[in-house]
C-alpha cells in the first residue's frame, strides 16, 4: 500500500523538473552566444533576442517549479496545515499554468514570425522568377534578331 508520507516520487518529479530546467537554461545560454557571433539583420537579431528571454523564463519557471514540488511534498505537513498546503499548490499550479501560457505564446510567436518569413521568401521567389522570364525573353529575341 502507498504511504502519503512518502517524498521519493515529489523528489524524482522535482528532480526531473530541474534537470530539465537547468539543460533548457543552458540551451538559451548557447542560444544567445551564438546570436552575438552571427551576421543576421536587425529584424532577425530581435527575434531571436526575444525567443531567447521567453524560452528563458520557461526555463527558469520549470526549474522553481522543481524546487518547490518536493519542498512543499516533504516540508509543508498537509495533515496538520491544509490551508498553507492547499495555497502552496494552488502558487506551484498557477506557475504551472503561467508556464503553459507562457510556453504557448512563444509558439504562436514563432509561427508569425516563420510566417512572415516564408511570405518574404515567396515574394522574393516570383520577383527571381519574373526576372528570369523577363531575361529569356530578352535572349530569345536577341537570337531571333541574329537569325534574320
Amino acid at each position: 500500500m502507498d504511504n502519503p508520507d512518502n517524498p521519493i516520487p515529489g523528489l524524482i518529479f522535482g528532480g526531473c523538473l530541474i534537470v530539465a530546467g537547468i539543460l533548457m537554461l543552458a540551451a538559451q545560454r548557447k542560444a544567445a552566444s551564438l546570436l552575438a557571433t552571427k551576421e543576421i539583420s536587425p529584424q532577425d537579431r530581435r527575434h531571436l533576442a526575444r525567443r531567447i528571454s521567453r524560452r528563458t523564463q520557461v526555463a527558469g519557471m520549470i526549474l522553481l517549479i522543481g524546487l518547490m514540488i518536493p519542498l512543499g511534498d516533504t516540508f509543508i505537513p498537509w495533515e496538520k496545515a491544509p490551508g498553507t498546503f492547499a495555497v502552496y499548490w494552488f502558487i506551484v499550479l498557477g506557475l504551472a499554468c503561467w508556464t503553459a501560457l507562457l510556453g504557448i505564446g512563444d509558439l504562436a510567436a514563432t509561427q508569425i514570425h516563420s510566417t512572415v518569413e516564408l511570405n518574404e521568401i515567396h515574394r522574393q521567389q516570383m520577383e527571381l522568377e519574373h526576372i528570369a522570364r523577363k531575361l529569356k525573353r530578352s535572349e530569345e529575341n536577341r537570337s531571333t534578331d541574329s537569325h534574320s
